[in-house]
């Protein structure tokens, strides 16, 4: 188990050196004799977990890659996001969602409906527009400046209600509040009666794939309750980030 446990350490080591490594320097880091190093850093080689350059300094295998693409296939947000999202309505009594990007649209992949908060439109399967919701508007904040640019460029921004942000520039600003703040606030801008706090969720690549949200009647969310369900959505949202990769 030992070795195993060195192996693992000497190879994490490779992976996440910004640059190349000697077997010296495997061999000072984890105070081993340099023929001991040769001897890990041979076994990872044979595996394919590491690649040896000309002047015999190593770096990061294909093999990496390969299992990474393989785990990364197999992960699903929703199993993953699920038991946080109940535990986030068992602390605050609200709907919660969880939105992935599809396109120039979202879908609504989960929903945790609160005991006493009243019915909504949304449904699992449904989708939705990104600039009328907190999600969505979570997930547009955070997108590459020239994919946000297309959007804008190929989505009609059409009120949903008189709150709905319809003008490209406003919703430009908006977003630019919402990067810096870290969540998005829908004010009735999808629903009448109905606010939404929303954060988005990144993958491995720090791209902004989904999002999740507290949703309830407008007359509950006070700006100090607000104030709350951000930080909860916001550590919640990290942790199923950090386990998607980010």
């Amino acid at each position: 188990m030992n070795t195993l446990r060195k192996a693992l350490e000497i190879l994490d080591f490779v992976v996440k050196n910004p640059g190349d490594v000697s077997a010296t320097e495997i061999a000072s880091r984890f105070g081993m004799s340099v023929s001991n190093a040769y001897k890990y850093l041979s076994v990872l080689e044979e595996k394919g977990f590491v690649l040896r350059k000309k002047d015999k300094r190593y770096i990061p295998g294909y093999k990496l890659v390969e299992y990474g693409s393989l785990v990364l296939r197999r992960i699903d947000l929703r199993d993953i996001a699920h038991e946080h999202l109940v535990s986030i309505m068992r602390k605050t009594g609200e709907t919660v969602h969880l939105i992935l990007k599809d396109g120039l649209e979202g879908v609504y992949i989960d929903k945790v409906e609160g005991e006493h908060s009243l019915p909504m439109v949304s449904r699992v399967g449904m989708k939705t527009d990104l600039y009328s919701t907190a999600s969505g508007k979570a997930i547009l904040a955070f997108l590459p400046s020239k994919e946000l640019e297309e959007y804008l460029h190929l989505v009609e921004l059409k009120p949903k209600t008189p709150n709905t942000i319809t003008d490209p520039g406003a919703l430009k600003r908006e977003l630019a509040k919402v990067r810096k703040q870290g969540y998005a606030i829908d004010n009735e801008e999808n629903e009448i009666g109905i606010m939404c706090v929303g954060v988005p969720i990144f993958d491995h690549n720090g791209y902004p794939i989904a999002a999740m949200s507290i949703s309830g009647t407008a007359q509950k969310f006070t700006k100090e309750k607000t104030q709350i369900y951000a930080r909860v959505l916001k550590e919640t949202a990290a942790e199923i980030s950090r386990k998607l990769g980010y």
